[in-house]
């Protein structure tokens, strides 16, 4: 099942009741207003795992990989934190296909912080809309998109 938190704590499981799985999403997505709605997190567990009796061990085990929106429906950052093969979990913010050498000369605002990001980095909410759907349903982000890796995450 795939859970989903808003401002890293509302959380439920992310279900197609009322909508479509595509439609939901980028419902979801088109909420961030930096404001009331400034991140939306989604992160898999077993459908077994028992999140909703005993979600804080459930989210001990299976929270650390996740894909993350933050900032506005009309400009957001896409991050990625994943296990590597080596153990390790890393964090990456997501791009369209760019040379990652290139400067960051664009920026996200969410909430306090003003992070650097190239303009490959940006995304508004339905062009980020097909990276979470294929999330949703892959537990990785779709290939043909560029990862930049965070150091201090």
């Amino acid at each position: 099942m795939i859970i989903q938190e808003t401002n890293s704590s509302i959380s439920s499981v992310l279900k197609e009741t009322f909508r479509p799985m595509q439609e939901q999403v980028r419902h979801m997505l088109g909420l961030l207003d930096d404001d009331e709605h400034f991140a939306w997190r989604i992160w898999w567990c077993p459908d077994d795992a028992d999140w909703m009796f005993n979600p804080e061990k459930v989210e001990a085990e299976f929270d650390a990989a996740y894909l993350q929106a933050g900032g506005t429906a009309e400009k957001m950052s896409i991050e990625l934190r994943r296990r590597e093969d080596d153990g390790e979990y890393r964090f990456y913010v997501v791009g369209r296909d760019h040379d990652l050498a290139e400067p960051l000369t664009d920026a996200i605002d969410v909430q306090d912080a003003h992070e650097p990001r190239h303009p490959a980095e940006l995304f508004t909410a339905d062009e980020a809309a097909p990276v979470f759907v294929h999330y949703v349903e892959q537990q990785k982000i779709p290939d043909g998109y560029a990862l930049r890796l965070i150091d201090s995450m």
